[in-house]
């Protein structure tokens, strides 16, 4: 069997395409080499809008299964996280775009707790609803599947936003707006006793109308919840955001727990980084836990004093200290959010960082194909040999990178061995300089005494 006719076998194993349009892409594909056929004929099919390019990557290398699920057509992968993997999805029968989260079945097997917290997460995220929470729609299981049909949140995380070459730190003003409305959601979330756990900059959405979204509660418990999920002596959360007690017992973790998260995310706001940046696990459990971040006005250009001490009081390492709720902290950062304030106190300073600027609305399909026209040939006419597998690129996308690039290596600095017989003279030497001082000392001890004789024998007569 050719390339082409083990391609065409898969397109029509998966259900992807109807008959009727794989026969009107194959009657357009040109006169091309066996080994490029498969490739000009997904790309074909990228364009007429019958599959995706994810789709297409799948197919070519010899997926046929896991594009439909829970009623849910598969179009592309997300993102993916500690609990299991996000794809986009739309309903079979047609309809808005949705965020279907997946627990692998690997996962679930091989990790008796994942599947605990999973299910977990699924009951938890139906008891709150806000228009700041990223909603969860319905959930579901088929076969040894289990899955959950989420909101999709267009956009990008803040993380990706302040990351991003066209980003960076806020401006007071910008954080403080964007804040009020993340502790809404979050306010929302305490009042019915849901304490999240993982508020960091990459499970909170940038809409580009402005808007905050708060994604993931796969970490998060109810107050008072007995038992639970969470073992003792075990990290629960992220370590450049998870506040001291958290880190100690993740059980005692309540509602002022996530607020020393809020603050660590909005010194990354303002700053560009995490408050300890660097160090391994053990390292930033201790700084997390004893050590004050650098203050956050010496740090971030425009941030004013009175501004930090809101930070600083969010990081406070005793629960007792810092905000006791998201309401108190919201009557705070709203009185920042006219940027006049920030002006009347530290001038044009408070313009130092970037403008606040949403994401572009994300393009509904068409980013789902290629944009690119193809190749022209020397004729000036489309061409659609000169494509292969590599233009598709992976199956899966990578790993994100690391936040913070590994430090450059350093010379290593080579210290002469000092042999046996130098290091006698050494010591000799030492042995000499101590006889020298102590015979000086004694020397001067005793002029001393002679001196102190001779004056008492002359007040004597």
């Amino acid at each position: 069997m050719s390339r082409l006719e083990t391609f065409t076998s898969n397109v029509v194993l998966s259900g992807l395409v109807t008959p009727a349009a794989l026969d009107r892409a194959r009657g357009s594909l040109p006169q091309v080499a066996d080994s490029d056929a498969p490739v000009v004929l997904a790309r074909l099919l990228i364009q007429a809008g019958a599959i995706t390019s994810y789709q297409a990557r799948k197919l070519l290398v010899g997926a046929t299964r896991g594009f439909f699920l829970g009623g849910y057509r598969i179009l592309r992968r997300l993102g993916e996280g500690g609990m299991g993997k996000v794809y986009l999805a739309q309903p079979e029968a047609g309809g808005e775009l949705v965020a279907i989260k997946v627990l692998p079945p690997s996962k679930a097997a091989a990790e008796e707790q994942a599947l605990h917290r999973f299910r977990r997460e699924m009951d938890l995220s139906r008891r709150v609803k806000h228009p700041n929470l990223a909603k969860t729609i319905d959930v579901g299981r088929e076969r040894n599947v289990y899955f959950m049909i989420l909101e999709y949140v267009r956009g990008c995380s803040l993380y990706e936003m302040i990351k991003s070459e066209s980003g960076g730190p806020f401006r007071v003003p910008d954080a403080a707006q964007f804040f009020l409305k993340v502790l809404a959601g979050l306010g929302a979330a305490h009042e019915v006793g849901l304490i999240h756990r993982d508020v960091k900059p990459s499970n909170l959405m940038v809409t580009p109308n402005g808007d905050a979204k708060i994604l993931d509660l796969g970490l998060a418990r109810m107050l008072g919840e007995e038992g639970g999920l969470t073992r003792p002596n075990v990290v629960i959360g992220t370590l450049d955001y998870a506040s001291p007690e958290q880190l100690g017992d993740a059980a005692r973790a309540d509602q002022r727990s996530d607020l020393y998260s809020v603050g660590c995310t909005l010194y990354f706001t303002l700053t560009g980084h995490p408050p300890f940046e660097g160090g391994d696990v053990v390292n930033k459990i201790f700084k997390q836990r004893m050590d004050d971040p650098e203050p956050l006005e010496r740090v971030a250009r425009g941030v004013p004093s009175a501004f930090a001490a809101i930070v600083r009081k969010l990081m406070n390492k005793s629960p007792a200290d810092r905000y006791q709720s998201c309401a108190e902290l919201s009557a705070d950062l709203a009185r920042w959010t006219d940027p006049q304030v920030v002006r009347s106190i530290i001038g044009s300073a408070g313009e130092a960082a970037r403008a606040f600027r949403p994401p572009p609305p994300d393009l509904d399909d068409v980013d789902l194909r290629f944009l690119s026209v193809e190749a022209k040939s020397t004729e000036g006419t489309p061409s659609l040999v000169a494509n292969s597998l590599r233009d598709l690129g992976a199956a899966e996308p990578p790993v994100a990178p690391m936040h913070k690039p590994p430090p450059p290596s350093r010379l290593a600095v080579v210290v002469p061995m000092i042999s046996d017989g130098a290091t006698h003279r050494f010591k000799v030497r030492d042995e000499r300089q101590r006889l020298a001082h102590f015979i000086a000392i004694a020397l001067l001890l005793g002029v001393l005494g002679i001196v102190l004789l001779v004056v008492l024998r002359s007040f004597a007569a």
